[in-house]
């Protein structure tokens, strides 16, 4: 069945890229967002453990570092993390800064900001039509862009992909739409991988400690032949049931490969300063090699313990064991646990002030759909926002 109506816009895709597009300030005279799912927003739901850490509150010139490339900073500059607290604050969702900068709703209710969105979507006049997926996408030679969703084709002016990435596929983000743009549009896609995901390794020791963190950790990725480093930050280390998580862990995700080695320092000092002092509070000592970890470290009593049940009074070994442990990566990390997806839709088919094809016109990429991916802390949500708002304004004024 055929729809009469030639929007001005056709969104694919009712997650936080598209919806922030639907929900701009700008005249954009309506249009059709088709959602896949049976639901808007579930990705976004989710984000935050359901409280939806939004941006964070850093300055804006240090955001361009915390994404894969630098070449969205224009985007970023002019619809930046206050650009976006303006815009939350102006349609009922006041934000709050958090200790470490990140920025959530006060309510901490992912849904408020849902809500708000699908709301805004309605009054700039456009449909949210969901359980509807995309199996092709066509432009006539006058210029008119088709999509089809089964038995039923949409006809409009703009074109704007806006479907997310690979990770949480049960959310509707299953990557499909990247063989759709490479088949129908052939656009180039790069390599997908899950970012943002817990790391699993080989012999996990630390099961029972679940929920223990390292704020101040530093981690690196090798190279399972060569022991070279592919990747490396600082930040909090957490321990799962079943493997390491945390930003720093996160944040270097998606450079492991099955058979590469992570190493953690969980005291995040010098392997010769921790040696030093522990050596030092052991002189003499009557109290368990447990506690001199702990006054040493400042660790958790628990961990100091399994560091002893391991090792038993070796300082040379429980040193190695706090500042260079090594684990083999035995899992690669899945889609299924990913908050972000590395690559997507080349950055070179794209002008990265509106997000429009350069080859296609009236084509726009925006969100996570992109080659973009930022680390753990609100960076997805911010770059979301700015290339939405970015193509929106473009389109807007044409």
């Amino acid at each position: 069945m055929n729809e009469k109506t030639i929007h001005n816009c056709i969104v694919v895709g009712a997650g936080a890229s598209g919806l922030f597009f639907g929900a701009s300030p700008f005249h954009l005279s309506g249009g059709v967002i088709l959602e896949g799912n049976s639901q808007p927003g579930r990705k976004l739901l989710m984000s935050g453990s359901g409280q939806c850490n939004i941006t964070h509150a850093g300055s804006i010139k240090d955001f361009v570092s915390c994404y894969n490339s630098s070449r969205i900073r224009s985007c970023l500059f002019k619809y930046n993390n206050d650009h976006l607290r303006d815009f939350l604050r102006k349609n009922g969702v006041d934000t709050i800064i958090r200790e470490d900068g990140k920025v959530f709703p006060k309510s901490m209710k992912a849904d408020d900001i849902l809500q708000m969105l699908l709301h805004r979507c309605e009054r700039n006049g456009f449909r949210i039509l969901t359980s509807h997926k995309v199996t092709k996408i066509t432009k006539s030679d006058s210029g008119l862009w088709s999509v089809i969703c089964g038995n039923r084709r949409f006809t409009g002016k703009n074109l704007i992909i806006a479907c997310g990435g690979c990770s949480y596929p049960s959310t509707g983000s299953d990557g499909s739409i990247f063989e759709i743009l490479r088949r129908d549009l052939k656009l180039e896609i790069t390599e997908l991988r899950p970012a943002l995901v817990p790391v699993a390794v080989k012999d996990y020791p630390y099961g029972e400690l679940s929920g223990i963190s390292f704020p101040d950790a530093s981690v690196r990725i090798l190279d399972g032949d060569t022991g070279v480093c592919r990747d490396k930050t600082c930040g909090p280390v957490l321990l799962t049931h079943r493997d390491f998580s945390g930003p720093a862990v996160l944040n270097t995700s998606k450079n492991a490969r099955i058979g590469d080695l992570l190493e953690i320092n969980y005291a995040g000092r010098s392997g010769d300063y921790i040696h030093s002092e522990l050596s030092r509070a052991r002189h003499g000592s009557s109290r368990t090699m447990a506690s001199d970890i702990s006054s040493v470290t400042g660790f958790p009593m628990r961990f100091c313990k399994s560091l002893e049940s391991r090792f038993g009074n070796s300082v040379n070994k429980i040193c190695d064991a706090i500042c260079k442990e090594k684990f083999t990566i035995t899992c690669g990390p899945g889609f299924k646990k990913a908050m972000a997806t590395s690559g997507g839709v080349s950055l070179n088919e794209l002008n990265l002030k509106t997000f429009e094809s350069k080859t296609l016109e009236g084509l726009f990429i925006i969100g996570e759909t992109c080659d973009i991916d930022g680390i753990t802390g609100g960076y997805n949500l911010q770059f979301a926002y700015s290339s939405a708002f970015a193509s929106a304004e473009y389109i807007a004024s044409d």
